[in-house]
């Protein structure tokens, strides 16, 4: 399908509300992806550069964002009310039809650069899109074809200009040369082996032990300690198998950035932690919560920290794309506005309940 979630973030159509939803789908003259005399349509949502956007063509992206949403949170999904990028709140409807038209907004943009950047698609993936594209027109049932005025030729214009947007998207942020350093993407792992201070009762309540207990639990882990660094048996001591022979229900690993190690544990204990090496144990320490031993086992977790260093290289990448994108719009329609220049009886043809 074409809204696949599993795309990477320059790749993929939509982000889930309230990120805001962004579709990066072009527009363009593509050989062997539809017939231009097929897309022209009676009924025009809207009209961007001097192209007619049809219900049809609207109803490729909307169709599929209404299934993914239902199947998601269920057919009561748009009457909840979400805050959107700047802060206005709004229904679910209301959010994700605008939400579409901003996309295929954006989608004009960048067909309009494909061809100053030489970008285009090759035979092959024109006919893999085309076999998608066939897949999805084959769901489409008889009501939803006529209804729509869609074409087989249509569906396939709008999955080849999504693969080519998104090599145009591709090569603009690639051109902004943004990049990040292990350092700054860096993930730690470790395990928190606690002790605490605190018990709960049968009714849920938490309590604060008394004095004799955090004694009690002082001892617990100094001979904790005493077992994971000097083990009696040469292949060592697992972490974990002790803190569930102590009952240690709030002890595990955690995969957290230095930032979130510091909110969530104070300077002390990100001191600590990062003054250990991988494999080693932090000596018994005390919070104001009850009694630790850490045990570093990954201080730069490498496929933590290359995921992160993804993400927060993506996540820039769209903040550039997304600052230069209002001038683009303007450039080539300096007089569309969403309020202005749709047809809200047209749009309203396409149902979301």
């Amino acid at each position: 399908m074409i809204f696949n979630r599993e795309r990477e973030t320059n790749k993929f159509l939509f982000k889930r509300i309230p990120l805001i939803l962004v579709m990066i789908f072009t527009f363009a003259s593509l050989s062997g992806c539809g017939s231009k005399k097929d897309e022209e349509k009676k009924d025009t949502v809207f009209v961007f550069a001097g192209n007619p956007i049809s219900k049809g063509e609207v109803y490729i992206y909307a169709q599929t964002i209404i299934e993914d949403y239902e199947a998601t949170y269920g057919k009561d999904v748009w009457n909840m009310q979400v805050t959107v990028s700047d802060g206005t709140e709004m229904n679910m409807e209301e959010a994700t039809r605008r939400d579409i038209i901003d996309a295929i907004v954006r989608v004009k943009v960048l067909s309009s650069m494909a061809k100053n950047k030489g970008i285009e698609l090759d035979d092959n993936e024109k006919a893999a899109e085309i076999n998608k594209a066939d897949i999805f027109f084959n769901r489409l049932t008889d009501e939803q074809i006529d209804r729509m005025e869609l074409t087989e030729s249509l569906v396939q214009n709008v999955f080849c200009e999504n693969l080519l947007a998104n090599k145009v998207y591709t090569a603009i942020v690639k051109e902004a040369g943004i990049e990040m350093s292990d350092e700054d993407a860096r993930v730690t792992t470790f395990y928190d082996m606690f002790f605490s201070y605190y018990t709960e009762n049968i009714n849920g309540e938490i309590f604060e032990i008394n004095d004799e207990k955090k004694s009690e639990q002082l001892e617990k882990a100094d001979q904790a300690y005493a077992t994971l660094t000097n083990p009696s048996s040469e292949d060592g001591v697992d972490i974990e198998g002790l803190s569930t022979f102590y009952k240690l229900k709030n002890s595990g690993y955690y995969t957290l950035t230095p930032k979130e190690i510091k909110a969530e544990y104070g300077e002390k204990i990100y001191d600590i932690l990062y003054e250990l090496e991988d494999g080693s144990y932090s000596v018994v320490v005390e919070t104001e919560y009850g009694y630790h031993i850490f045990y570093m086992k990954y201080k730069t977790d490498q496929e933590a920290t290359a995921e992160r260093k993804a993400k927060l290289v993506a996540e820039a990448e769209e903040r550039y794309f997304a600052s230069k994108l209002p001038q683009w719009i303007a450039d080539l329609d300096k007089g569309y506005s969403y309020t202005g220049s749709v047809n809200f009886d047209v749009y309203k043809q396409i149902s979301f309940r």
